[in-house]
């Protein structure tokens, strides 16, 4: 007679089995996906991440104040920026090509409802994957009041039916702790509380510095820091690889958590070989986040 204790165990290791497999079927899905990213830019138009230092702080303690957990606080930050560029893009072929005198007026206008608009990507998120804490409009109300803005019932439900619209209705854009937990749990490293708490650290720090990050990385590569069209596209597998930052917040924990050296380089290549990076690209990520973090410790 099969032990029931035996059987219990079997269904566990099989459904650990398969969550790593579906993990991993999902992670190569993901790649495929954003092999081809270049081409949804078009001539004419810049390539800039949207969210600045200021704007990531203030989702991040918008999303503390509401009780959200870290996948709707990063995924936040993922949905606003991909909203502004989206609405940019719209806008600038609707306004700017046949109203140009109009376009100053337009921005002046996005800056002030920055805040609503923020505050409807936490709305969408908050339903989607969080919706014991979905937010209600009285509460939203009274957050945007807060900040200086006095909008109606039916302006937050207009702008929240905006922002889905332009986004194309598609609200699941993997943020960069998604695939840091996925890289946590399929490397065959030991991994301990500690280090999924100091890679939660380090991930908003990338997303606050984020512009930071990227401009000294291209500096590195370039020597300079000013570039054109041409070469900001060239170096978009820079600033949008949201893998490869995920891979090198991995390694940086891993490093502060004070891991032995041939521990820190077995990681950096085993995370470089699954990015399909160089292993030296890896490092030099991880090198100028350190960088980064000890220049704003000293002042």
């Amino acid at each position: 007679m099969i032990c029931f204790y035996t059987i219990v165990n079997k269904m566990r290791i099989n459904k650990e089995y398969d969550e790593k497999t579906y993990m991993v079927q999902w992670f190569k899905l993901y790649k495929k996906s954003i092999q081809d990213f270049k081409t949804f830019y078009f001539n004419g138009t810049y390539p800039f991440r949207s969210f600045s230092p200021k704007v990531v702080q203030f989702i991040f303690k918008l999303a503390d104040e509401c009780g959200m957990d870290n996948t709707v606080k990063y995924k936040c930050v993922e949905l606003y920026d991909r909203f502004l560029s989206e609405y940019f893009i719209y806008k600038h072929k609707k306004i700017y090509s046949k109203h140009s005198n109009k376009w100053v007026q337009f921005l002046k206008q996005c800056k002030k409802q920055s805040y609503l608009r923020v505050m409807s990507c936490m709305q969408l998120l908050s339903k989607y994957a969080q919706q014991s804490l979905s937010l209600k409009l009285k509460d939203i109300k009274v957050i945007l009041e807060r900040t200086g803005r006095i909008y109606t019932k039916k302006n937050i439900r207009y702008s929240e039916a905006e922002v889905l619209r332009i986004v194309d209705y598609k609200l699941n854009e993997p943020s960069i702790f998604m695939l840091v937990e996925y890289f946590i749990e399929v490397i065959p490293f030991t991994t301990t509380d500690s280090l999924h708490s100091t890679c939660l650290l380090l991930t908003d720090f990338v997303y606050i510095y984020q512009q930071e990050l990227y401009d000294r990385l291209q500096y590195q590569n370039t020597g300079y820091r000013t570039y054109t069209y041409s070469e900001k596209l060239e170096l978009l597998d820079i600033e949008f690889d949201k893998i490869t930052t995920a891979a090198a917040v991995v390694v940086t924990a891993f490093y502060i958590l004070n891991s032995t050296d041939k521990t820190n380089e077995e990681l950096c290549l085993y995370l470089s070989n699954v990015c399909e990076k160089s292993f030296d690209y890896l490092l030099t990520i991880s090198t100028v986040l350190i960088s980064i973090i000890n220049s704003i410790c000293i002042e």
